[in-house]
């Protein structure tokens, strides 16, 4: 882990399965309409997890040249695997630290992210590496919810406050709001935003099987991280248990949003 990020606090064994699942359930084929790709374009996607994006990125536009990056050999020896057994000849990933990626200067035509910087302590510093490996007139798009876990109808102010007060502890909840400075701070030209609902963070009454396993396995994965945030077993495994009685609760509906934000390199 670079000094300049926080603790990946869902990494577990299963972490590949369960982004997986979350790829399919986040519809992740109606992403590309917010990706310019073109024949023969180089597009690097950053923190690509298990390659799921990077493999639908590769299948979609078989003539540009993908890579996707990350920071656990783990992760990659998965997506490595599986874009073998799709037989995805335009596809390689590389071990790599977004604030330090091994790339020259304007190698990239098209950069994607996704639910990257929520969990880095300083996303302009990561944008500014993905700008200097981006060609001039090439497009950065990053992809990051608001409202994340912690918009919650009905609920009390104590839950809403408390949701925030640990959710926050791990992740940025609300980087999604916040790239689109940092983009023009950077000197990108036409940037904008696009937003949609988020599909694997909105749940409206009761929470299906699918979403509430994600949302298990990443809190199961959490917990040393929510013992040390909340003081103790009692406390952490109680904040889990309101947290999953509150998705439960076919009254309740919990709402993310997703930004889109794009900007390109002058």
């Amino acid at each position: 882990m670079s000094e300049h990020s926080r603790p990946y606090a869902i990494h577990s064994n299963e972490e590949c399965e369960r982004l997986e699942l979350q790829a399919r359930l986040a519809n992740i084929e109606g992403h590309l309409r917010y990706l310019p790709v073109s024949p023969r374009d180089r597009v690097l996607d950053a923190g690509c997890g298990s390659g799921a994006i990077s493999r639908l990125i590769a299948r979609t536009y078989p003539q540009a040249d993908v890579i996707g990056v990350d920071l656990r050999e783990q992760y990659l020896d998965f997506a490595r695997t599986r874009a073998r057994s799709e037989n995805i000849q335009n596809l390689t990933f590389r071990a790599a630290d977004v604030f330090d990626l091994s790339f020259p200067a304007a190698t990239f035509d098209v950069v994607w992210t996704k639910y990257l910087l929520q969990w880095l302590k300083e996303p302009e510093r990561a944008l500014k590496e993905l700008k200097r490996v981006t060609r001039s007139g090439g497009i950065i798009v990053s992809c990051d919810f608001a409202g994340f876990a912690v918009e919650h109808f009905p609920a009390t102010h104590e839950f809403i406050q408390r949701a925030r007060d640990v959710i926050s502890a791990l992740v940025d909840c609300d980087i999604g709001r916040k790239v689109a400075a940092m983009m023009i701070s950077l000197g990108l030209r036409d940037v904008k935003v696009e937003t949609e609902t988020d599909r694997i963070f909105t749940v409206i009454g009761r929470i299906d099987a699918e979403r509430r396993w994600n949302w298990e396995k990443q809190l199961q994965a959490a917990r040393p991280h929510l013992i040390q945030i909340i003081g103790s077993e009692q406390g952490a495994d109680q904040f889990v248990a309101d947290f999953l009685r509150n998705y439960d609760d076919p009254a309740t509906c919990s709402i993310t949003t997703l930004h889109f934000t794009q900007g390109y390199v002058r």
